[in-house]
């Protein structure tokens, strides 16, 4: 009996450590029904097929700006809206204001913003960047100049493609954080064309005006950067110092609300190339006069120029405020790839799905008193090769769980815990997405199709959200189990393509902090489809006698035990396990 349960062990272990299309291997040689115990290896067809990803929730830390037209996929738009934080805390300097005066000379100040440009020590170029900032009545309240710097940790597609990007500011409502925000959000909603502008700018993902020196700095990161102009720094320097005059320390409480709601960034020239942007900073520079540490006056040159000192605040995209990505696919390309049934696609971003339907009820018939002790499932990848320069490249990282939860495990910010939701990680050339073992699942789809049976018996019916694939959704009212199980997508699952955020602790040990969206551009085909090859879930099941396994399923024989044991030795000597006694 010993024996047989460390056999069971590690045949269930070389089962969770396959991960390539061999999954089966030496899973044939399985232990029957020797002294009352039945196990077995059982493979279901899985069908599977393309499905519309329709829109996806969109809140990341990155946003993507840009076009790019591929030749299967056709045409992708990427531009995204996002808040920025003002730190706790944060407050602007007062203006200089002389407050007691001796024989026509300042003795006492207050502030130090400089409020008259005509005696500063700076030339006039350096002058011109920076505007005086009045306040309704007229009086100076301080000086500024404003830049915006789109920072990029990487990019999609051609590095010296012409682009041009707009940057608006977000005036019309604030971008909300109890909202969901989807890759069909309306930009429109949120700006106004014609008046939000704050600039725009022409560039290339390389910038070949820096150096090969500096870029080949490891702290070199790159940005498209643009400046106001004075009337919109103006404008928006007023709104700044008036609500730091106003609010103090206090002024991060209403400062995506009421000051500044935030920026969309657009991309409106160009098609080739897609900025990753890791990190959007608004820099309000201003100009300070140096003072007295005592007195707080003013300081003079040796050439009776004012002295000055340069400063500034920052703020930034942090993941406490919101960033949302806008992005549109060619609807009419996407569905040419959809309705192609000889394989799937996993089509990023916002673009294709695969879709799996489980066979839940035949593993419910035919395992009947069994206790399923692993769950397989592999999505075998067809190797892409193609003579694209640009060419996407396919996810690393997939997620499979419940088409009924793929929009609220995003919205919920969850991670995947290994019963209901799993992730696949695939190194390059993908070959395929391994899933070991599935088992909660399985059975989580059991548990919903018992809690209907219970419902329907309970109340008679049930009423269904029924989810479209344009994000739409109806009702369904049923009667009986039969109805529930057509219209209920209970026994189907997603696979997504993701980005998986993980921190590493002090002691070495990595925690996943976030799965989101993986919005770049990319692909894979997968085998199957609704006219291709069916997939294999293969499932390993013990019973106590309460069932006979089938004869073809089943091994009873003493040598065919030997040969079992002989072969999980094997595959023990492989990865180091303990050997079958």
């Amino acid at each position: 009996m010993k024996a047989k349960y460390v056999l069971l062990s590690l045949i269930a272990l070389a089962f969770f450590a396959c991960d390539d299309n061999t999954g089966n291997l030496g899973l044939g040689m399985f232990p029957g029904s020797d002294q009352g115990i039945n196990g077995r290896l059982s493979s279901f067809d899985v069908t599977t097929q393309s499905v519309h990803a329709g829109k996806v929730f969109s809140k990341t830390n990155i946003g993507y700006v840009g076009k790019f037209t591929d030749d299967t996929f056709g045409s992708y738009d990427a531009g995204f809206l996002a808040q920025l934080n003002c730190p706790m805390g944060l407050t602007f300097p007062q203006p200089y204001t002389e407050t007691e005066t001796s024989g026509g000379t300042a003795t006492k100040a207050t502030g130090t913003l400089v409020t008259d440009f005509s005696n500063v020590d700076m030339d006039d170029k350096s002058k011109s960047r920076y505007v005086l900032v009045k306040d309704d009545q007229g009086n100076v309240i301080g000086n500024c100049q404003v830049n915006i710097y789109l920072w990029y940790s990487t990019y999609f597609g051609d590095s010296l493609s012409a682009c041009r990007l707009s940057v608006y500011e977000i005036s019309k409502q604030a971008l909300k954080e109890q909202d969901a925000h989807y890759t069909d959000i309306n930009p429109s909603d949120y700006y106004d064309k014609a008046n939000d502008l704050l600039g725009s700018k022409a560039y290339t993902a390389v910038d070949m005006s820096v150096s090969d020196s500096v870029r080949s700095l490891s702290t070199y990161m790159p940005s498209v950067s643009l400046r106001l102009n004075n009337d919109k720094a103006q404008e928006l320097g007023d709104r700044l110092f008036q609500a730091a005059m106003k609010d103090g320390s206090n002024l991060y409480q209403d400062f995506t609300k009421d000051v500044f709601k935030g920026i969309y960034v657009k991309s409106d020239y160009g098609d080739g190339t897609v900025l990753y942007v890791s990190q959007i900073q608004l820099d309000v520079a201003f100009v300070n006069y140096v003072t007295d540490s005592i007195t707080g006056v003013k300081l003079k040159t040796v050439a009776n120029k004012d002295s000055v000192r340069f400063d500034g605040r920052s703020f930034n995209s942090t993941r406490e405020v919101i960033q949302a990505n806008q992005l549109k696919n060619d609807k009419e390309a996407i569905q040419k790839c959809i309705d192609n049934p000889d394989y799937t696609y996993l089509k990023s971003p916002a673009g294709i799905f695969t879709e799996a339907t489980l066979p839940v009820s035949q593993i419910a018939e035919e395992l009947k008193g069994d206790t399923l002790n692993a769950v397989k499932l592999v999505f075998p990848a067809y190797y892409e090769s193609t003579s694209k320069k640009f060419g996407m490249t396919a996810p690393t990282s997939v997620l499979l769980l419940k088409k009924k939860d793929k929009d609220s495990f995003f919205e919920s910010n969850k991670v995947y815990d290994n019963i209901t939701s799993f992730v696949a990680t695939a190194t390059a050339p993908v070959t395929s997405y391994t899933f070991s073992n599935i088992t909660g699942l399985v059975n989580s789809c059991l548990s919903d199709r018992d809690a209907a049976e219970k419902e329907l018996q309970d109340k008679g019916s049930i009423t269904l959200q029924i989810a479209n694939d344009d994000g739409t959704t109806g009702s369904q009212t049923v009667t009986s189990l039969a109805d529930w199980e057509l219209y209920s997508d209970w026994n189907k699952v997603v696979l997504i393509p993701v980005l998986i955020t993980t921190d590493t602790s002090s002691s070495n040990t990595t925690t996943v902090t976030g799965v989101q969206h993986d919005l770049k551009p990319g692909f894979v085909r997968l085998k199957g489809g609704t006219g291709g090859t069916k997939l294999k879930l293969d499932v390993i099941s013990t019973n106590f006698g309460t069932t006979k396994a089938p004869a073809s399923r089943s091994v009873d024989t003493a040598a065919e035990f030997e040969a079992a044991k002989a072969k999980a030795n094997e595959r023990a000597n492989s990865i180091g396990t303990p050997k079958a006694q």
